[in-house]
């Protein structure tokens, strides 16, 4: 494995914060409005823990909602981040790299989950929680993580995305807003300003107001009915 590895990737603040927050902890809920940059950053993030992790083959998956939406949100910034890894592989018909020191980060689809049992993992990101199915983390991805976990290398799992309702993501987030073993944050379009006042104002000629609520403000009750 090179001593030095550089990765074609300047974080924007938020992301550098986020990059600097998680490893202190094993669990996390981010709920992100649109165009945040969540996919880029948890790629990037597990990237760099694959690289660094000096354990015998290494983990690391990406779950996205359905394998198709993993590999077309997802696979093309897997593969830009880590070209210039030297000896790095890249399977396209099973959406994986595999990394010099034996390190392997898979994109997964949650809509057959039962095949993604037996899995070991260092580390797992959930990308889209409100879409997933909810037994995927307590009966699959949960157990996954049980046999790598250290105290002094935990294995981890972060859930990402923008609000659905009242479903299993508001109990996460919940949850985590509770203990003090998680880390959870909300990013409100109008707090971050990622996305330019002009495009948000633009988006809101275009949704409805509990769209756009929703969507770009992170909020969880604006589409339920009542």
């Amino acid at each position: 494995m090179p001593t030095h590895i550089e990765i074609p990737y300047t974080p924007r603040p938020l992301q550098a914060k986020l990059h600097a927050e998680l490893p202190k902890h094993r669990w996390a809920v981010l709920v992100m409005h649109r165009r945040w940059g969540k996919t880029v950053m948890i790629i990037n993030h597990l990237l760099r823990e694959a690289i660094l992790n000096t354990r015998p083959n290494p983990r690391y998956a990406y779950i996205a909602p359905t394998y198709r939406q993993a590999k077309s949100v997802a696979f093309d910034y897997l593969k830009d981040f880590s070209r210039k890894i030297p000896n790095v592989k890249f399977h396209e018909t099973e959406l994986r790299i595999d990394l010099p020191n034996g390190a392997r980060i898979s994109l997964l689809g949650a809509e057959n989950y039962n095949n993604l049992r037996g899995l070991y993992l260092d580390g797992c990101c959930i990308d889209e929680t409100a879409d997933i199915p909810e037994a995927v983390f307590p009966e699959v991805i949960r157990p996954a993580l049980s046999d790598r976990n250290s105290k002094e290398k935990p294995t981890f799992c972060y859930f990402i995305g923008t609000p659905r309702g009242h479903n299993a993501f508001f109990d996460l987030y919940e949850q985590a807003t509770k203990s003090k073993d998680w880390y959870s944050v909300i990013y409100k379009a109008s707090e971050t300003g990622i996305v330019d006042e002009e495009e948000l104002e633009a988006a809101q000629t275009m949704m409805t107001p509990d769209q756009y609520a929703q969507e770009f403000e992170c909020s969880w009750v604006a589409n339920v009915p009542g």
